[in-house]
């Protein structure tokens, strides 16, 4: 695990549970938030494996598993008694069994991928029967010296029932255990569960990880390394899903929501809808959401650029040079304000489910307004 010295040893994050391990004053209740893909599984199974290695290892300021004793081989490996993980499933007509078999394909996913986004077609929640299961296992004894860890992945997706299930879990906290939360933000948990946590931000990774991360794991060309590093937002996971979808088909669809972004400013309404409307498949609502999102970085770089005159800054580098010109529109911070506004509200009415030809005509319209007020 020689690539978690530098995306996870040396973090801010990692310093704080290094430093109460030190001290012996581990919380009962951990909650590690950030952005999914950035290292926040890896900091709970490296920090599982630091309270039960075998040959702590101590590193200038900070302490670190070996890494190689039973322990920490077993834990790495997710494979680790002490060790009890509770993701979200899709729904399963509440049978127990099914929900296991549902959590050890999830787990495989992370065993085999670490960074892996946990992503489903369907609507998925930790449900009750994993809190009520998990809580039956840590009432029964446990190998001696053992600090069991209880992994509770994306809280945010937690039922209502779950949380009141595992509120109870963390008032009485079992002997010997550490609990550890993980979700996005801290305000997608019940209060009472965020008072008795300590919460710790998970940063998002620097480019450079990332991209050494994926020629060493995946073999990525540089230059592919270098683009998705720059466009992940920090995020080895996101960078991975893309790198997944990536090949001829991708890149064409790329240029075709640039191209779309571009006519904003150079045609008229009419022709702007006609394009949407010939290259897009408007029922593809994933499609659609990935060609907005594509439109946020592209304003961000513009901007950027359009204040610093600096191309290095620019993460969308395959349209550098298109990014460039288009950034004499953006004189004023006004319209890139006023156009991130509007597209990230057309990204919330599309979670909604709102007619995707119906969003994306009016947000079109919306935008080429905005352009338009912003030039005269």
């Amino acid at each position: 695990m020689n690539h978690l010295d530098n995306l996870i040893y040396t973090s801010k994050a990692w310093k704080i549970l290094s430093k109460a391990f030190k001290q012996k004053k581990n919380s009962s209740t951990y909650l590690l938030y950030g952005k999914e893909g950035s290292g926040r599984w890896l900091h709970a199974i490296a920090f599982t494996a630091l309270l039960n290695c075998e040959s702590v290892i101590e590193d200038n300021t900070v302490f670190k598993p070996c890494g190689s004793c039973r322990n920490c081989m077993n834990i790495f490996n997710l494979n680790f008694d002490a060790l009890k993980i509770a993701v979200p499933i899709p729904p399963h007509e509440n049978k127990l069994d099914k929900a296991i078999d549902f959590t050890l394909e999830a787990i495989q996913i992370k065993k085999d991928e670490p960074f892996a986004l946990l992503t489903s077609p369907k609507t998925t929640n930790i449900p009750i029967s994993l809190a009520r299961e998990i809580k039956k296992k840590l009432a029964l004894r446990h190998e001696k010296g053992q600090i069991r860890v209880v992994l509770f992945y994306q809280m945010e997706k937690m039922r209502k029932d779950s949380a009141d299930a595992l509120l109870k879990m963390i008032e009485e906290p079992p002997a010997n255990t550490v609990i550890i939360l993980i979700a996005d933000k801290p305000d997608s948990l019940l209060p009472t569960i965020q008072s008795r946590s300590q919460k710790i931000l998970i940063p998002k990774l620097q480019p450079e990880h990332i991209k050494d991360y994926l020629i060493a794991q995946y073999s990525t060309s540089d230059n592919q390394a270098t683009l998705l590093s720059k466009i992940s937002d920090g995020s080895i996971g996101q960078a991975i899903l893309q790198l997944d979808s990536a090949g001829e088909e991708d890149s064409g669809q790329r240029e075709i929501f640039f191209q779309i972004f571009k006519s904003l400013f150079l045609d008229n309404g009419a022709d702007i809808l006609e394009q949407m409307n010939s290259s897009l498949s408007l029922r593809d609502r994933s499609e659609t959401m990935a060609m907005l999102k594509l439109w946020q970085l592209l304003i961000r770089d513009i901007a950027h650029f359009a204040v610093s005159n600096d191309e290095n800054e620019i993460a969308n580098i395959d349209f550098a040079s298109e990014i460039t010109e288009l950034s004499k529109y953006f004189k004023s911070s006004e319209l890139a304000i006023r156009m991130a506004g509007t597209i990230k509200i057309t990204l919330a009415d599309l979670h909604r489910n709102v007619h995707i030809q119906g969003a994306l005509m009016a947000l079109g319209l919306k935008l080429k307004s905005h352009i338009h007020a912003t030039q005269h």
